[in-house]
């Protein structure tokens, strides 16, 4: 009877059992490896398809790593395609020896993350890694004098490179006390000349670049996407006449907060080089291609850029100080898209609210718009129903197929926060601690009750009467114990956003300000 049900159970071919490894997690993997001698060759297989983490702070990863490749090391060796080396720095000269070999034998390796001490502290594996030829994308971490050589002697035609100039000591290049000449040669044109013809993204972090800048010659044809992150203020004629064809950029330069004075002045004189340098005689011009934008507002605004770009993603929080220097980048940008979030001087604005700069005609090709507006603080007078409803009235003019409209009224007739005005009157902050403004107990402001007075239902449907074209269409009004929505999402609305694009199209999904004040109150 056993005999009669044993001949009646299936017999799982290999290409199953395959399957059953490739489509098993990094554990279950783990466990099949150790079943037979087919899971033994085709799970390892499977488990090294995924990233090989290595964070040998303590001197053990990389031994059982060279163990778990057993004798027959080549062969899984040449599985790996992503590996990733962090605090390899108390390993025995043994385990480097055996690790160094089995990299030599990586020949399928393709992704590499790694950081410069690693280099500093195992100098040889530099030459070993170099060697390598398969490789495409290259992260380095915290990088200095060894990523230098790194990148010189590297085999590999990289299209994607990461390089972080921040390290535990600080920024490595403003400890080295270079001249103006000696930093221009650090550029990333010169630097990654060798990857001219190949390099497709580049990512710039903490990469300081000199003040002045010679004529860069090389050109990189397939560059698309670029960011810089961290570094000081970039002149942009090298990048536009090095990347002719960027069709991404991704801005947000940690020494540009926002646009308090003094500062103001100095941004905006770094403005005026950039666009001179774009418009003049023997200059680059500006970009053709460009895409999208992805940062700060300060930052697009420093840069200068003269070249139209569909798509603007402004990613910091815009208060007032920001509302003319965004109306002077949108008259450049034209976008056909436009993401931003601020609070009410989005809304409440004598000269810049954004009804006003929506009417100018850098935004006459507008088809897209995702705003979130944070009424925190805002004028206790304001009318928010009348000024909504002005703001519809210029949606209206656009040819606009998509809206996200988000309203914020929590702590709306807030007292004043004495740290606003802060850096343009030192003073202010001791008027304050010195004449503290008194609490209101008499009940909702007027920006309060015309916000909770607002009919939604009415709002929502003149605003897609009056605009055929607006199909795609949220609107969401938030309160304290009161939120309202409205909304239309056509079954095919992903259309428009193309793959991985979310950031673009749609609210921040992480919890807002606003949100975690709330929770506070929670608790």
């Amino acid at each position: 009877m056993i005999a009669n049900s044993m001949s009646s159970v299936p017999i799982l071919n290999i290409d199953i059992l395959r399957e059953i490894a490739w489509l098993s997690d990094r554990r279950t993997c783990a466990a099949l490896v150790s079943t037979c001698r087919f899971f033994y060759q085709e799970a390892a297989k499977c488990l090294l398809h995924y990233p090989v983490r290595l964070r040998d702070y303590f001197g053990r990863d990389v031994g059982t790593f060279v163990h778990f490749l057993g004798p027959d090391s080549r062969k899984r060796a040449s599985y790996v395609r992503d590996l990733r080396l962090q605090g390899c720095y108390h390993v025995s000269p043994e385990t480097v020896s055996a690790f160094q070999r089995v990299v030599s034998q990586m020949t399928g390796l393709q992704c590499l993350v790694i950081e410069d001490e690693v280099l500093c502290y195992i100098p040889s594996l530099t030459d070993t890694l170099a060697d390598l030829t398969s490789l495409r994308r290259l992260q380095i971490i915290g990088a200095g004098e060894r990523t230098c050589d790194f990148l010189t002697y590297l085999q590999s035609n990289i299209i994607s490179l990461s390089v972080d100039w921040d390290d535990d000591d600080g920024n490595w290049f403003r400890s080295q006390g270079m001249g103006e000449e000696e930093w221009a040669d650090y550029h990333p044109v010169p630097l990654l000349a060798k990857w001219s013809s190949s390099l497709e993204e580049l990512t710039c972090e903490a990469w300081d670049t000199a003040s002045t800048l010679p004529k860069f010659t090389e050109v990189y044809p397939r560059m698309r996407r670029l960011v810089i992150n961290g570094a000081n203020s970039p002149l942009v004629a090298p990048y536009i006449r090095a990347y002719p064809n960027l069709a991404s950029l991704s801005v947000q330069l940690s020494s540009v907060l926002d646009f308090h004075l003094p500062a103001y002045e100095e941004r905006s004189r770094h403005r005026a080089l950039n666009i001179c340098s774009q418009e003049a005689v023997d200059g680059p011009g500006t970009w053709q291609n460009l895409e999208e934008y992805i940062g700060s507002l300060a930052d697009l605004y420093l840069l200068g850029l003269t070249c139209r770009i569909p798509r603007v993603v402004l990613l910091k929080y815009l208060s007032k100080r920001d509302l003319e220097p965004l109306s002077a980048v949108l008259t450049y940008a034209q976008p056909t898209h436009l993401k931003l979030e601020g609070d009410g001087a989005l809304l409440g604005h004598p000269t810049h609210s954004l009804q006003i700069i929506l009417r100018e005609a850098g935004l006459s090709q507008l088809e897209s718009l995702v705003v979130a507006i944070d009424l925190y603080r805002a004028q206790k007078e304001l009318d928010v129903g009348a000024e909504l409803n002005m703001l519809a009235a210029v949606l209206i003019q656009l040819p606009l197929r998509r809206l996200r409209l988000r309203v914020s009224g929590y702590g709306l007739g807030a007292p004043d926060d004495p740290w606003d005005d802060i850096e343009d009157d030192p003073n202010a902050i001791l008027r304050h601690l010195h004449n503290p403004p008194a609490l209101s107990s008499s009940g909702p402001c007027r920006g309060e009750s015309t916000f909770l007075d607002l009919d939604i239902d009415v709002f929502f449907q003149e605003l897609t009467d009056a605009c055929p074209s607006l199909g795609d269409v949220v609107v969401e009004l938030l309160a304290d114990d009161n939120y309202r929505c409205r909304q239309v999402i056509p079954e095919d609305a992903g259309g428009i956003r193309g793959e991985h694009q979310t950031l673009l199209y749609e609210f921040r999904q992480e919890r807002s300000f606003l949100d975690f004040l709330a929770s506070m109150d929670e608790d």
